[in-house]
């Protein structure tokens, strides 16, 4: 958590074609932890000039046993300053987009995790930041010692309150929470499945092809909650979907080998939309009921799968299994935490130019629009 820090700071005075600025938030923590400091770093890459940009906020390392989110923030940082191979394609994504970073979210509990608490998702009050996010559609009531414990009442942590500030005074156009220890690229909303917002089909054009370029179609995309086969209260992207953000994401960018198989079957599943496949062309009535058959087989297998992983999240921390969370949350060697840290890198960027055109494909219809209305107008006069 100390390198990472430093890192940035010292960044803030070698980061090339971008103006960076690397500020502390405070809270003191008035829960069971009472008294501790709090301080989240939050970085803000831009380029001044030119025109209006649009306004991209990532949040990383809410959950601290998910080690490579922070260094995926720190990855993404040192590119936007024009380091490594993107450092081209991310000064000219940021002409039009400027970025408010928080890198890790979750210090305290970072470092205990550094001092050998591997499967430690909570903060210093045992309360998982990522239910914390308000009272709309939170849990009730503290469930103490699990770890998806959503706290005595929404924004009572000191974390959470420090990122609900920076939320409130961006309000973003994009907004990411990255974690690990699954696989997936997920929308709005997390409380509820069948609830989606009124931009999810944008968020769903976007997203596909991310999928397919960076995860190699492996990461299934879409509702939250359904793709995590269980409902999600009181999590950030609820909250920031409901302040108005149209491009509102969780990534969860790594996840173990042992732990993969579920989401690429759902991946797949997805991608075949419960249909038959091109394979099927053909067949007779027979052997089409039969492959039917194999697919429902199939999907029983992925929900008791689902199922299954939901169950062993409701686990305490400290009855969890360290090697476990070793290989489900992180890369376990240095290639492979490269290429998720490239990956992903780029993805982000790639998001950015994704939104950037749609957003300028709907000013330009929105002007179409207007020049219209202005001609049947005149013509009534």
């Amino acid at each position: 958590a100390d390198d990472i820090a430093s890192t940035l700071r010292a960044l803030a005075t070698q980061c090339k074609n971008a103006d960076i600025d690397v500020s502390t938030r405070t809270q003191i923590n008035v829960g069971s932890a009472a008294g501790a400091e709090v301080n989240l770093d939050v970085v803000r890459v831009s380029r001044s000039g030119g025109a209006p940009k649009l306004k991209a906020l990532l949040v990383y390392g809410e959950h601290a046993r998910e080690v490579i989110s922070p260094e995926s923030a720190l990855n993404f940082v040192q590119t936007l300053c024009g380091q490594g191979p993107e450092a081209e394609r991310a000064s000219a994504v940021l002409d039009n987009v400027s970025f408010t970073i928080v890198p890790n979210a979750n210090p305290l509990s970072r470092q205990k995790v550094e001092d050998g608490y591997y499967c430690q998702r909570t903060n210093e009050d045992g309360v998982d930041l990522n239910r914390n996010f308000g009272d709309a559609h939170r849990t009730s009531g503290e469930e103490l010692g699990d770890e998806r414990n959503p706290g005595p009442s929404g924004f009572s942590e000191p974390e959470s309150k420090i990122l609900k500030g920076v939320i409130d005074e961006e309000r973003p156009d994009i907004y990411v929470s990255v974690h690990s220890g699954a696989y997936l690229l997920g929308t709005p909303f997390g409380f509820k499945r069948g609830n989606s917002p009124p931009t999810e089909s944008s968020m769903m054009e976007v997203l596909g092809p991310i999928s397919d370029k960076y995860c190699k179609g492996q990461c299934p995309y879409g509702n939250l909650a359904e793709l995590i086969n269980y409902d999600n209260p009181g999590c950030d992207i609820d909250y920031v979907a409901e302040t108005g953000t149209p491009y509102v994401f969780t990534w969860e960018i790594y996840v173990g080998s042992g732990y993969r198989d579920r989401y690429i079957e759902e991946a797949q599943m997805r991608r075949n939309g419960g249909a038959g496949t091109p394979a099927e062309d053909g067949l007779s009535l027979v052997q089409l009921k039969s492959s039917a058959a194999k697919r429902q087989r199939r999907a029983r297998a992925l929900k008791a799968k689902r199922a299954g992983a939901a169950l062993r999240g409701r686990e305490p921390e400290a009855k969890q299994n360290v090697q476990d969370c070793l290989d489900q949350f992180n890369p376990q060697s240095e290639e492979e935490t490269k290429d998720v840290l490239q990956r992903f890198t780029s993805a982000y960027l790639e998001l950015a130019e994704r939104v950037v055109k749609k957003q300028a494909a709907k000013n330009a219809e929105t002007k179409l629009d207007s020049a219209a209305a202005k001609v049947d107008s005149s013509s009534l006069m």
